[in-house]
């Protein structure tokens, strides 16, 4: 739990990512939703550590499609009403058969990934399109909670976006950047370098200080912009086998095509 002079935080481990949930007076605020399992880890810790009910999140933020981001966004508004905000393009990433494929093979490893961590084995697959409340644009502020600031930063996949507050020099960036063991690594997979420098640059340029990392909870730097330069850099390194392996299972779908990849 971080205290701020506006809202408390809070990070819920999630099936295979940390959970933002941001306490307002006002109501709450969710970056990310985790997997669709991740909706009853979320409900526990509204009612049994907050004390309070899940219709108090007002908005539940998507950074982008994977499911350990928007897997549980969908439930969550259906059981309790919670609108959910994410990038315009969003659901052009699941569409048609590409899409669909590609949300198959994204569940499939989603569920390696878990393995890997040592989780048991649970349901991930989700409904690949949803429909948001809100449909976001680059340096927007979110619906209700205008102190956060929308930046479109693709390379990931081509919706992502980070999510930034400036009073507080807070960033929360998704999977833009994944700390394994305190070592910072690029996200799997990059599947549009060259958005990807950009995207490092544009987070380079924030005054931020505080990163909020899907994988890899929360890294305080008073040098912010050397992180994203050096992340930039990686991108430079020859692909692992790995590397090359994830984005040969991550190219189906139909955004990838329209960019003529």
């Amino acid at each position: 739990m971080m205290i701020f002079s506006a809202f408390t935080m809070h990070i819920i481990e999630g099936y295979i990512s940390s959970i933002f949930l941001l306490e307002y007076g006002k109501g709450m605020l969710l970056f990310d939703s985790g997997c669709i399992n991740d909706v009853k880890r979320i409900e526990d810790y509204c009612r049994k550590v907050l004390q309070r009910s899940p219709h108090d999140i007002k908005l539940a933020v998507v950074s982008h499609m994977h499911p350990d981001h928007s897997g549980g966004a969908a439930t969550l508004r259906s059981k309790y009403g919670i609108a959910i905000a994410a990038h315009k393009d969003v659901d052009l990433w699941y569409s048609g058969w590409g899409g669909a494929l590609q949300h198959k093979l994204d569940c499939y490893m989603a569920t390696g990934v878990a393995r890997r961590n040592k989780r048991s084995l649970e349901r991930i697959l989700f409904k690949p399109i949803i429909h948001p409340d809100y449909l976001l644009h680059d340096l927007e502020v979110l619906p209700g909670f205008e102190d956060w600031a929308v930046l479109h930063i693709p390379g990931h996949t081509l919706h992502d976006i980070a999510l930034y507050q400036q009073k507080e020099g807070l960033l929360y960036i998704g999977d833009m950047i994944c700390n394994v063991r305190g070592r910072m690594f690029l996200p799997l997979p990059v599947l549009f370098p060259v958005r990807m420098e950009q995207s490092y640059d544009k987070l380079a340029a924030l005054d931020s200080s505080t990163i909020l990392m899907a994988h890899g909870g929360v890294e305080q730097s008073d040098n912010a912009s050397a992180l994203f330069l050096a992340m930039k850099e990686q991108l430079k390194a020859p692909p692992t086998p790995l590397m090359r392996k994830i984005r040969r299972l991550s190219v189906f779908s139909p955004e990838i095509k329209r960019q003529g990849l």
